[in-house]
């Protein structure tokens, strides 16, 4: 039997930006000098729009193997960890519930993508 999954999608929240500044702090402070940057994407990353109340965050690392001896930490931030979930060369974590609140999704991704291959996340 397949879970059902319901999509909400709702106004303009002006907390996105600042969950979104929390969860940065707290993954720079988890994976120190791996991480290269780390941005806010997807709908709640552009101000006074609809979206679906989900902070996609994206972190570029050095080495995006390395990601993986995380998973520890991440559980303890109250992330699940989906490996490549898919897409090859990824990671990708779940945090919150369908009920829950300040779900968010960070997608791992190595270095440098984007400027010489395509990146997926």
């Amino acid at each position: 039997m397949t879970e059902e999954r319901k999509v909400e999608v709702v106004g303009p929240d002006e907390s996105w930006e600042a969950i979104f500044e929390l969860e940065k702090d707290r993954l720079k402070h988890l994976f120190g000098d791996l991480v290269v940057e780390v941005y806010h994407i997807g709908s709640t990353a552009i101000p006074n729009i609809y979206a679906k109340p989900i902070i996609d965050i994206l972190i570029e690392v050095k080495n995006i193997e390395k990601v993986d001896k995380f998973n520890s930490g991440m559980k303890q931030l109250g992330y699940i960890p989906k490996g490549e979930y898919g897409i090859p060369g990824r990671r990708f974590f779940y945090k919150g519930n369908r009920n829950g609140k300040n779900p968010s999704h960070p997608y791992f991704s190595a270095r440098g993508c984007g400027s010489r291959q395509t990146c997926q996340f």
